[in-house]
């Protein structure tokens, strides 16, 4: 009996100062001798606040979280807190926590329903789905007497479950999925009454636009809707998503596109998850957020705590990475070209490349790796162990582990899109499409961190598209970044500056120094780091509001709701972030008071046109004249974009969008609306705005528009006897709203200009096709770089590049293209 080893032992379980509990362990391997400065002072700083219910912890990638993690724990359930239950965001990653709870000589289970978790005997390591599912056996679903408890626990990599507990919170109804079709049947006329031709092309499986369910339709059929979720059976057998959201159904906000149907409450329900709710103790983990209010919103935290998050001393404590935009050092290089150099760089250094959906992969070579976000976990080990080359995943920005060989050179093809129709409504809803919101800022750090995962490492990170290069100088978007990786954004730029308009070849090399670990570049590198200190929290007050009135409403109190929101919308600088939270309050009012919930839900519409349209309709304002066409660019720019990097990254923002594309289409008729704006000209979107007209609205000078319908999505190589007819329709709309004098010309964007045989063409039809669209997207980027060089405060100026890029409205109107074929 080794007596000296029990007495260890038993002194390390009563010890509850970390750093002090953790020189007691008794079983830790070699090479686990001592706590890194950093998770000492993250630790020491979390013993002084552990009496708070929730506590954040943000330490940069590589920091050691994870024994962060294990020790507080440990220190809890020492001092008699149990049981506890760390969460890590997928199963790869549990298991990888086990193995680290098993270097330190911390006993951990990976069954929360078992005897040594309730008795606190050892602490039990579970994924984030387990916790927080329909059917989680933490939750009211299980009766009081056999719900598992929590006493204290630890959500690890936060920022990286944000994504599990959106999903288990919210139903998604694939087409194919009888449900689908009932509820659609459901919904069809509230559906027809918002806008008739998107419910059109949802029914004809075309497009990509997306189709809200008014929540007065909700209300009204909510047992009918009931009904048929409740007979729902998923695809999936171990789908609970419906049980997650049943108790706040009432509440929720439905969404039809082609492809499925969303149902998603305005916060997680997280309080269904009653031993999560009541926890004595909740540590959340995370490396950064651009946002962090998303853990009230999401998680329920409490905003105060969240405010105050522990740092350690240095925000710099984290790996080296070179980080290259060449498209932004040198315009003229193609996104394929740096594709095939990436290629014989993986022939020497193991390469990850992160897109942002499936259909991205088809850029890359098919000898690479394509993995799916779930195989993923199961290669990883083959990466860490050997040279594999290129390995390409989509959509999977967070919980990879990639140390040191594992990955040198790290490439991030395209920036981060939403996908459900929720999701994709969401992000137009609180920004333009010349924007970026926090959540695609949050994957990009969380992508740009894979390749690093201790200060010791170092990578290559490649950002290849225009829009993700111009946002690398973008102040706006760089100063949501974490203060390290705005320092090696920086850093990396001034290397960038050295390069400017270089071939790529020779930015190559320069990559090559950081892998090579050329002594000059690593001294730089780490001088970047130096001297960083963290920042304060970033908490949104709306969206903190958004998480109150929810929980207000969830209480029964829909009046209150509906104040706290409207309170936050008359604080709010955005107008459509306005607009979205007086229509968020119109639906919590509604239950109660519907005449009230209409009249906010009109003013939203004033804010926002992609809040729902009242029941009563909108009334229509024609365009009017904008002005001289420069002078409107010059303020308009002036009130819209601080400086010429902002500007640039919005314009690529616009142009990226203007793709065909049968997924986006949705974006690509607000890309159309958003380059009207910039060209000088009034713009509108009709048939989102009214439910009626065209897609597109243009007003080029007095009296001289252009209608417009968007077939961006169409793959015949035809224009179709129905888009011609819908073309027809929008002309007569035009015709019936505006002055006989105005001229307007029915303008379809489509790329084939051949009319089907039997489609007729309205009269004065013309078309842009690819390569006027091409030719069009040229000419606007480098209008924008020239405004970008020569500032856009002269008007001559801005006469003088418009004119230079055959940019005025006659320029444009000879632009267009006739039809061929059809009956005219």
């Amino acid at each position: 009996m080794d007596y000296d080893a029990l007495m260890r032992e038993a002194e390390a379980g009563k010890e509850t100062e970390p750093r002090e509990l953790y020189e007691q362990l008794p079983s830790k391997v070699p090479g686990y001798g001592y706590l890194r400065d950093v998770q000492a002072q993250v630790l020491t700083a979390w013993d002084k606040q552990r009496g708070n219910r929730d506590i954040v912890l943000k330490v940069n990638t590589g920091g050691g979280k994870t024994i962060d993690g294990l020790v507080i724990l440990q220190s809890y359930l020492n001092d008699g807190v149990a049981p506890a239950l760390y969460v890590a965001p997928d199963k790869y990653l549990a298991s990888q926590v086990i193995a680290e709870a098993a270097n330190l000589g911390i006993a951990v289970t990976a069954d929360p329903e078992s005897s040594e978790y309730r008795a606190g005997e050892a602490i039990a390591v579970v994924n984030a789905a387990k916790l927080f599912n329909g059917h989680s056996i933490f939750s009211e679903s299980r009766d009081p007497g056999h719900r598992v408890p929590i006493g204290v626990v630890v959500i690890d990599d936060a920022h990286a479950a944000l994504a599990t507990v959106r999903s288990q919170f919210s139903v998604t109804i694939a087409r194919t999925n009888a449900t689908y079709s009932t509820l659609l049947a459901l919904f069809e006329a509230d559906l027809d009454a918002q806008s008739a031709d998107i419910l059109l092309d949802i029914k004809d499986d075309r497009g990509s636009a997306f189709a809200r369910v008014p929540f007065w339709a909700v209300r009204n059929r909510l047992s009918d809707l009931r009904a048929a979720l409740r007979a729902y059976a998923p695809d999936n057998p171990t789908d609970f998503s419906y049980d997650a959201i049943r108790d706040v159904l009432a509440l929720c906000r439905v969404v039809f596109t082609r492809s499925g149907v969303t149902i998603t409450p305005p916060c997680p329900p997280v309080r269904r998850v009653v031993s999560f709710a009541e926890a004595k103790h909740r540590v959340f983990l995370t490396a950064t957020l651009a946002d962090d209010s998303v853990l009230v919103s999401e998680f329920g935290a409490d905003a105060t705590l969240v405010n105050s998050p522990i740092h350690p001393i240095s925000a710099g404590d984290i790996g080296e990475r070179m980080i290259l935009a060449p498209q932004e050092i040198n315009d003229s290089i193609s996104a394929q070209s740096i594709r095939d150099a990436v290629v014989d760089l993986s022939r020497t250094h193991n390469t990850l490349v992160i897109v942002p959906s499936n259909k991205a992969m088809a850029a890359w070579p098919d000898s690479a790796h394509k993995l799916t976000a779930s195989d993923l976990g199961a290669f990883i080990p083959k990466m860490r162990k050997s040279q594999v080359g290129l390995v390409v995943v989509a959509n999977k920005y967070d919980g990879i582990d990639l140390p040191q060989d594992a990955c040198r050179v790290l490439v991030l093809d395209g920036l981060p899109q939403a996908f459900s129709g929720d999701e994709r409504l969401n992000a137009l809803m609180s920004t333009s499409i010349a924007s970026i919101d926090d959540r695609q800022v949050q994957r990009l750090e969380q992508g740009m961190g894979r390749g690093v995962r201790s200060n010791e490492d170092h990578c290559v990170v490649f950002l290849l598209g225009r829009r993700l290069a111009r946002l690398t100088i973008d102040p706006q978007t760089v100063s949501r970044f974490s203060p390290a990786t705005r320092a090696q954004l920086a850093a990396s730029r001034q290397v960038a500056k050295r390069l400017d308009d270089t071939p790529l070849e020779k930015i190559l090399a320069t990559a090559n120094d950081a892998l090579t670990r050329e002594p000059g570049w690593v001294r730089f590198a780490k001088s970047a780091l130096r001297k960083l200190t963290p920042e304060p929290a970033r908490v949104d007050a709306a969206t903190v509001a958004e998480r109150e009135a929810f929980d207000t409403a969830t209480h029964g109190d829909l009046a209150a709701a509906c104040a706290i929101l409207c309170e936050a919308a008359t604080s709010a600088t955005d107008e459509r972030r306005a607009g979205a939270l007086l229509e968020q309050a119109a639906a919590y009012v509604d239950h109660i008071d519907p005449t009230r919930a209409q009249q906010l839900l009109a003013e939203a519409r004033k804010k926002n046109f992609y809040v729902l349209k009242p029941m009563a309709g909108i009334t229509y304002t024609p365009l009017s004249y904008a002005g001289a066409q420069a002078n409107t660019i010059a303020s308009r720019l002036t009130a819209k974009y601080g400086t010429p990097a902002t500007m640039r990254v919005g314009v690529e923002s616009i142009l990226d969008s203007l793709t065909f594309d049968p997924d986006a289409t949705e974006e690509f008729e607000e890309a159309v609306f958003e380059l009207g704006k910039f060209l000088g000209f009034n713009s509108q979107r009709p048939e989102r705005e009214l439910g009626a007209g065209p897609d597109n609205l243009w007003m080029l000078d007095t009296g001289m528009f252009w209608v417009i319908e968007d077939k961006s999505g169409a793959t015949s190589e035809f224009i179709a006897k129905r888009d011609a007819g819908q073309l027809a329709q929008s002309k007569l709309w035009f015709d019936k709203h505006y002055s006989p004098t105005d001229v307007a010309t029915p303008v379809m964007v489509h790329h084939s200009r051949k009319l089907y045989k039997d489609a007729t063409a309205p009269t004065g039809m013309r078309i842009v096709d690819g390569q006027v669209l091409g030719q069009l997207i040229h000419d606007v980027r480098a209008f924008s770089e020239g405004l970008a060089a020569t500032g856009w405060h002269d008007a001559k100026e801005i006469d003088r590049l418009l004119e230079g890029h055959n940019l005025r409205p006659a320029h444009l109107d000879a632009r267009l293209k006739r039809t061929t074929g059809g009956t005219a």
